[in-house]
């Protein structure tokens, strides 16, 4: 008869026992929610969207090439006898490079100026004949004739003789010899090279989207290992009417003014090419944009409050990003603490807060 109050002692106790865990568990989640609720604003850092100046480039890489390059080749077939260049100099047009021997052809024009004079005598002759009529005008025509035919060997002999000296079609910076004194050597040989260096010409391709925005006229800087720490300026000269249907790019020219003739023929180069310069571009701190795929978000802080705002960004400038649509200037942007922050979080800027804080001190003072 006792088994059945002590077991109902123990039921009892079994429930007092599983209420007490129920409230204590809820009560800590209430506890726990109530915090939650009534936790602060989240403490961020900001900063204001500001203008600046943004200028809009294209990366690109070309080969630098000479405006005027040639290969020095002779006109005729002969034997070296004067080599009056060394690699790497500057000369003028017309300067001498390589003389061939030209025994033959002087004597030729000696020739030539010989038989020319004799002519010149007879024909003088013949008109003082011809006036008093002891030369008929058919043999004095003929004298002319042949006077005639005298110049034109005398002016062929001095063009062969001329051709035996290989001058310098223009002024330039002459490339490494080929050829050693002594040397015979036909037209197909080549002695050297000549280069016009003052300016160099910079050919590279830009993407087919930049089309209407490339122009003569617009600077380019390029830049070389070869030249460490330099950078030579200059402008673009041609845009190609075509685009490439394989790489989808078209050709730009540039020029670079070389007057030191620093820059060789063939050196590869870097390219920036300046499409577009804004004085009034919306600037925001590189951290303050969080990028999702193709798409970049920042968190405006208005009235104590941040909200995920989608911008469409531009250009990098100086550890600042370029907005350049769904931002406007003097807007904060939180630039720090974004972890922290969901869709319409309160927030507290750290500046601001030193700002309340310092407030207050210099109001209990008071």
């Amino acid at each position: 008869m006792r088994l059945f109050p002590q077991l109902g002692i123990v039921v009892l106790l079994a429930a007092l026992i599983a209420g007490g865990g129920y409230w204590t568990v809820r009560g800590e989640r209430g506890g726990e929610a109530r915090s939650v609720r009534q936790g602060g604003p989240a403490v961020v850092e900001t900063a204001p969207a500001r203008l600046g100046a943004v200028t809009e480039t294209v990366a690109a890489v070309g080969t630098a090439r000479a405006v005027g390059s040639v290969k020095i080749v002779p006109s005729t077939a002969g034997r070296i006898t004067h080599i009056a260049f060394r690699a790497g100099q500057r000369v003028q047009a017309g300067a001498t490079l390589v003389e061939l021997d030209s025994d033959s052809e002087r004597a030729a024009v000696r020739e030539a100026e010989s038989e020319l004079a004799n002519l010149r005598l007879q024909v003088r002759r013949a008109d003082s004949l011809r006036a008093q009529r002891l030369v008929s005008a058919a043999d004095l025509d003929d004298l002319r004739a042949k006077l005639g035919m005298a110049e034109a060997r005398l002016e062929a002999a001095r063009s062969r003789l001329q051709k035996r000296t290989i001058r310098a079609p223009f002024a330039g910076v002459v490339g490494l010899r080929n050829v050693n004194l002594g040397a015979y050597v036909d037209t197909d040989a080549t002695l050297t090279t000549l280069d016009d260096l003052d300016t160099i010409e910079l050919e590279f391709k830009v993407p087919e989207r930049y089309f209407a925005t490339v122009e003569p006229g617009q600077t380019v800087s390029a830049s070389s290992t070869a030249f460490p720490g330099r950078t030579f300026a200059g402008a673009v000269r041609e845009v190609d009417t075509r685009i490439d249907p394989v790489s989808r790019a078209f050709r730009v020219r540039a020029e670079l003014p070389n007057p030191d003739a620093l820059l060789p023929d063939g050196l590869f180069m870097a390219v920036r090419l300046t499409v577009a310069e804004r004085d009034r571009a919306v600037l925001v701190p590189e951290e303050a944009v969080i990028s999702e795929g193709d798409r970049s978000y920042v968190h405006v802080v208005a009235n104590g409050i941040a909200t995920r705002t989608a911008i469409v960004t531009g250009q990098r400038h100086d550890a600042a990003i370029e907005v350049l649509a769904g931002l406007m200037p003097g807007v904060e942007v939180v630039t720090k603490g974004h972890q922290a922050l969901r869709e319409r979080s309160p927030v507290r800027s750290v500046d601001q807060g030193a700002k309340t804080a310092a407030a207050m001190a210099s109001g209990g003072k008071d």
